[in-house]
């Protein structure tokens, strides 16, 4: 049975402990059936968030999974300091694309900035090679 059921259940029988305490001039009993109304409602609410939150873990792990699969099947050579994948032409940003899982190609240096590196990033700026 869902939980969130279960505690629907326990607020409508709290419910009638209130119509039922209506008629009983006890005030103790009373106070204890609006204390366990206000609790079940809680529980309720929580319930309802934890279950939020578990849709958006399980979403994630579909996010975290696509992205290992997608590593898996696109596993990169380094090549002169930058990734290169089988069967696409260029060099790809290693840091982009590990910490990103984005293949950003790289674009070479010339003159000067040689000294440098071989390679810049558009993306992140990075000198490779």
């Amino acid at each position: 049975m869902d939980v969130i059921a279960s505690l629907q259940s326990a607020i409508e029988i709290a419910g009638k402990l209130r119509a039922l305490s209506k008629k009983i001039e006890d005030a103790d009993f009373k106070m204890l059936v609006a204390d366990l109304s206000v609790e079940l409602a809680d529980a309720k609410l929580e319930t309802a968030n934890l279950k939020i939150a578990l849709a958006e873990a399980l979403e994630e792990n579909e996010s975290q999974k696509k992205i290992i699969n997608q590593r898996s099947s696109q596993a990169p050579k380094l090549s002169d300091g930058a990734y290169a994948f089988d069967g696409e032409d260029g060099l790809f940003c290693t840091g982009c694309f590990d910490t990103k899982s984005l293949k950003v190609r790289v674009s070479p240096l010339s003159g000067a900035f040689r000294t440098f590196g071989k390679w810049s990033c558009p993306s992140c700026n990075a000198t490779l090679g």
